[in-house]
């Protein structure tokens, strides 16, 4: 599918997004259902047509997202998130597992694994057809894809964080919601000394090569 053809399929969604918007019966309920739907369509079509590798792009980032999607280089067309914050009433965050509507992830687990945590990315990634290989934070690129690394807080097994490698071979990450971008040669370094200026206690879990799908 040439980028044309996925241009219009983009179009169409946010046509049928509008229709959705336009209805006089709609609920909060059916508001959540479809316009979660229609954005996952999105973004698997916003994939193909991405730059494979992402850039620094001076801390710029597209959307308000959270580390997870920054580190995918995806975004959050503000009409999604304009529209379902209205209806709903709930705010519309870029969690793990809304790629593959998943339950949230904090709310599934009472005590989650790092094996958890990879089960949710490997879902998500299977769902957008972003191939996995593992790495390391020193290893050589094998696949002309670029990497992420990922980590768990020690003592809050619930809360991840995500960091990726730009095309110029630095790292960066985005801490969480907030309007903050943060660039290192070593994710591992400043990760745990650098969030607002709090030691924190992230360890790595795995840093995987993610080749995007071709639009051809």
């Amino acid at each position: 599918m040439n980028s044309k053809r996925i241009n219009a399929k983009i179009v169409m969604i946010f046509w049928e997004l509008g229709e959705l918007l336009s209805r006089d019966n709609l609920t909060k309920s059916l508001a959540n259902q479809e316009i979660r739907r229609l954005y996952r369509e999105y973004l698997k079509l916003y994939v193909k047509i991405s730059r494979m590798i992402p850039e620094y792009d001076n801390g710029k980032y597209k959307g308000n997202i959270n580390c997870y999607f920054y580190a995918l280089d995806l975004t959050l067309p503000y009409v999604f998130k304009e529209s379902f914050e209205r209806i709903t009433k709930h705010p519309f965050c870029t969690n793990l597992g809304e790629i593959s509507a998943l339950k949230f992830f904090r709310d599934n687990f009472l005590n989650p694994t790092s094996s958890d945590l990879l089960d949710y990315v490997y879902t998500d990634l299977d769902t957008l057809k972003i191939k996995a290989y593992n790495s390391g934070i020193n290893i050589p690129l094998h696949h002309n894809g670029y990497k992420i690394a990922i980590f768990m807080e020690n003592n809050k097994r619930s809360d991840y964080h995500f960091v990726r490698q730009n095309i110029d071979g630095s790292w960066s990450s985005k801490i969480g919601y907030e309007e903050c971008i943060v660039r290192s040669d070593n994710p591992i370094d400043y990760l745990n000394d650098n969030i607002y200026g709090i030691k924190t206690d992230y360890e790595l879990v795995k840093t995987l090569e993610l080749v995007k799908p071709s639009k051809r």
